[in-house]
């Protein structure tokens, strides 16, 4: 009997230089996408790279629905991530979900724990000069708390930020929902209401809620 076409695929798919492969551009893609504001192609990537893989196995019969699982529970914890910053740490869970797919789907660990590694090593590479590349553009910014503990810095205690209502500055990063704006002189970290705003255009504070600064694209 010829084998499908699926299974062909498969074949192809789960030969261990395109599983590196695969899982590179997986992990890469990812990564970039949550920590570089302003992108989409690299998290188009890295999700057709995960679901290549995944397929690949699943058709040739590694994989159950298990893996399918983890990988969507970790995709939407990244997803989340994306749109509710946590400081990392859905993005940490995520990755966690993904790598125990990633790792169950495979027909041997050993073979998988080496592609793995190869990947994530590369992947890691990748992720550091896209990080420095893009530093300028506060990519670690979500990620940490600030430094700036004097008004001349930026900062703005929280029983003085209802004074910033109503006021309009820059968005100096995308905001997607969350980046920084630039309101009298002072860069600031703001989050929308879910929506995504371009760098350079317009926004103005319509609330505060703790420590978040909630803005809108000013229209007109």
């Amino acid at each position: 009997m010829q084998p499908t076409f699926s299974e062909k695929l498969a074949s192809f798919l789960t030969h261990p230089g395109v599983m590196t492969l695969l899982l590179f551009l997986g992990i890469a893609g990812v990564i970039i996408e949550v920590i570089v504001p302003g992108f989409g192609v690299p998290g188009i990537l890295g999700v057709a790279s995960f679901i290549l893989y995944f397929f690949g196995n699943y058709v040739a019969g590694f994989a159950g629905w298990e893996t399918w699982l983890l990988f969507i529970i970790g995709l939407v914890m990244l997803a989340i991530e994306l749109f509710v910053p946590s400081f990392g740490i859905l993005g940490i869970i995520g990755a966690i979900s993904l790598i125990a797919g990633v790792v169950r789907a495979a027909y041997s660990t050993s073979h998988v724990a080496l592609s793995l590694g190869i990947a994530s090593a590369s992947a890691l590479v990748a992720i550091i000069v896209v990080a420095l590349v893009f530093k300028e553009r506060g990519v670690w910014r979500r990620f940490i708390l600030s430094e700036s503990l004097t008004r001349e810095q930026g900062y703005i205690p929280i029983e003085d930020r209802d004074v910033l209502i109503g006021l309009t500055g820059v968005a100096l990063t995308p905001l997607r929902p969350s980046g920084t704006m630039e309101l009298e002189g002072r860069r600031l970290d703001v989050v929308t209401l879910g929506g995504f705003i371009d760098s350079g255009k317009p926004v103005r504070v319509i609330k505060t809620d703790g420590t978040r600064i909630v803005v809108e694209e000013e229209i007109g």
